[in-house]
């Protein structure tokens, strides 16, 4: 029996790019901006926003009507 699946030769070929792209990666200014940008700059922007605003509000027992402020 036949099967009904014809697979199509630009989305192998797009598979395939995918699958093999780290044999062709190379570091360029572009690639390293990146990197340093989604593993250096991004975690300390978020850490510094999370530890900013952290200490700044209290939600322990609060009634309502009362300030979240510390």
């Amino acid at each position: 029996m036949a099967s009904p699946f014809k697979p199509d030769a630009a989305v192998e070929n797009s598979n395939l790019w995918r699958e093999q792209h780290y044999l062709r990666f190379r570091w360029t200014p572009k690639t390293a901006r990146a990197a340093i940008l989604g593993v250096v700059v991004f975690p300390i922007a978020v850490y510094s926003a999370v530890n900013y605003t952290t200490s700044r509000w209290s939600w322990n027992a609060k009634l309502k009507g009362q300030s979240l402020a510390k």
